[in-house]
């Protein structure tokens, strides 16, 4: 009986120990892995949506950067059919062909500050640091 007593004791306190070390384990491992996974969870979704973010404000400053500059083009191209109309022009028409060209290349001239306004401000748009709130 006390072989069989100590083999029992032995063998309870070998379960014992793998009761504390399985614990152990559980404690200090695998709760902050846990914890650990949810943050990484949470800081994956944050930047996909920044990046969706990103995404749409980049597509938006090209469609207006597009848009700008066709209107750009279309002012150029008006620029110079007056340009041929003030060439074209017989002397009592040459005047009032002159001022409607310089009136357009003033108008061409806005058009084009505006669309160097526009490329400044989406280049600094894109060397500014983002800051993501986490």
């Amino acid at each position: 009986m006390t072989t069989w007593g100590v083999q029992l004791n032995t063998l309870e306190s070998r379960a014992s120990e793998h009761e504390q070390y399985a614990s152990a384990l559980v404690t200090n491992l695998a709760d902050p892995l846990k914890h650990l996974a949810s943050r990484y969870e949470e800081l994956r979704k944050l930047h996909v949506d920044y990046a969706a973010k990103l995404e749409k404000e980049r597509d938006s400053t090209y469609a207006e950067l597009n848009k700008q500059k066709g209107k750009y083009h279309s002012v150029c191209q008006e620029v110079e059919n007056r340009r041929k109309k003030t060439d074209g022009a017989f002397d009592y028409g040459k005047e009032k062909a002159r001022k409607a060209f310089d009136q357009q290349q003033v108008e061409m001239r806005n058009v084009k500050v505006g669309l160097i306004c526009l490329y400044s401000d989406s280049i600094a748009d894109i060397f500014r640091m983002p800051t993501l709130s986490i």
